[in-house]
């Protein structure tokens, strides 16, 4: 229950009718100029409507200044009690940030994978690079899968005073970017050729008055595109970075993949940790948190969607959304514990780093980082990498085979 003196809400009163005078008019008088009287006697009822916001929402402020408290949901306003010249008083129902207690943090037995490239890894994705590096050119001859094909499609059957034009399209075939029917008329025809297909949509197709729908389309194939794979050897290894030979290609290919790994496996040794810290400091966290993560997380639903399709996808996202909250306050928790902070120097450092990966002067990177958020959101990753790397300390990590 919050309680306001009289003396505080006859003041506010006082300004609500002020306020409103300035903006509304009663003929004989000027604007601003109307006497308490008449504005009591014509909009006492809209007076008393403002009076309690106003008192209502700066006491609510202040109850929440004083106190220190941090609402995670909007204040949901009951048993509002006034009366003209007497004190005012509500009661206020709100969610805020839970404050956790950790006896646990440590002590846990953690299995984290073993690391490695071998050579098949390194061989992918070597072909991965000279995939990047292919050239393509033009052959005359059926496409296939893999190859890059350019058509023009026109529907037959349009309206009879319609005249469409034919749409052009450029694609990889076998990549599922066309629908199927479309790919196989497509690869039955020589390039530069023609021909008229009947083709069925999907009945998942994204538009749905197609779905299920069998149309009548004129392809035309323009050119087909056939990737020519530059050889393996020390000349490619050159051409992609400065390597003296193949070798020291796939050794630094090698070295990627095993960094890649390595953050996986890091990734798995902090969400186990979590997961024993969660199990051995049981606590919840309030729905408004989760329901306000969810959001965040789904983003708005399309117009027209489905409620039950809606609140289907809601369900689902929420074990994950109250996991995800867990984290967060754990994290915050243990860094207020052992006072993990992120420096100004460890800041610019980052940003230096950043500048020099872009080429931007580090004055403009901070600036871009700063209007979009991202520059907070650098200093809560470095606060955050602190403390996982302190609760990998406090656990025993075995290496798995």
């Amino acid at each position: 229950m919050i309680t306001v003196p009289a003396d505080r809400v006859s003041a506010d009163r006082t300004k609500a009718t002020r306020d409103l005078a300035k903006r509304v008019r009663i003929p004989g008088f000027r604007k601003g100029k109307i006497p308490a009287d008449r504005m009591e006697a014509k909009f006492g009822p809209d007076i008393d409507r403002r009076t309690k916001q106003q008192v209502i929402d700066a006491a609510f402020r202040e109850a929440v200044r004083v106190k220190e408290l941090e609402p995670i949901s909007e204040p949901r306003i009951a048993n509002v009690s006034y009366d003209k010249g007497s004190e005012l008083t509500f009661e206020v129902a709100f969610d805020i940030r839970p404050e956790i207690t950790l006896s646990r943090i440590g002590g846990f037995r953690i299995s984290r994978p073993s690391v490695s490239a071998n050579e098949d890894e390194t061989d992918e994705r070597l072909q991965m690079v000279r995939r990047q590096q292919a050239l393509w050119r033009p052959v005359e001859r059926k496409p296939s899968a893999g190859d890059i094909v350019e058509v023009e499609i026109l529907p037959m059957e349009a309206e009879a005073d319609a005249d469409p034009e034919p749409q052009q399209y450029r694609f990889t075939l076998g990549e599922g970017q066309a629908i199927p029917d479309v790919e196989a008329a497509i690869t039955s025809l020589d390039s530069g050729a023609s021909g008229d297909f009947d083709v069925s949509f999907p009945k998942d197709f994204p538009d749905e008055s197609q779905r299920g729908a069998t149309q009548r389309l004129r392809i035309s194939l323009k050119q087909v595109l056939e990737q020519e794979l530059p050889s393996l050897d020390d000349e490619f290894a050159k051409s992609v970075g400065e390597f003296d030979d193949l070798e020291a290609l796939r050794g630094a290919v090698s070295e990627d993949i095993v960094r890649l790994k390595e953050r996986e496996a890091d990734h798995q040794v902090d969400h186990q940790i979590i997961e024993q810290i969660i199990a051995a400091n049981p606590f919840d966290v309030p729905e408004s948190m989760i329901a306000h993560y969810v959001d965040a997380f789904l983003g708005p639903p399309p117009e027209g969607a489905d409620p039950d399709v809606v609140e289907s996808a809601r369900k689902e996202a929420r074990p994950a959304a109250e996991w995800g909250i867990k984290r967060q306050l754990i994290i915050q928790r243990v860094a207020k514990d052992q006072g993990f902070e992120t420096s100004r120097e460890e800041v610019q450092e980052r940003l230096q780093a950043l500048a020099t990966q872009t080429g931007r002067p580090v004055q403009e990177v901070r600036a871009r980082l700063a209007k979009s958020g991202e520059l907070r959101e650098m200093e809560r990753a470095i606060t955050e990498e602190k403390v996982l790397e302190y609760l990998r300390d406090q656990s025993e990590i075995q290496i798995s085979t």
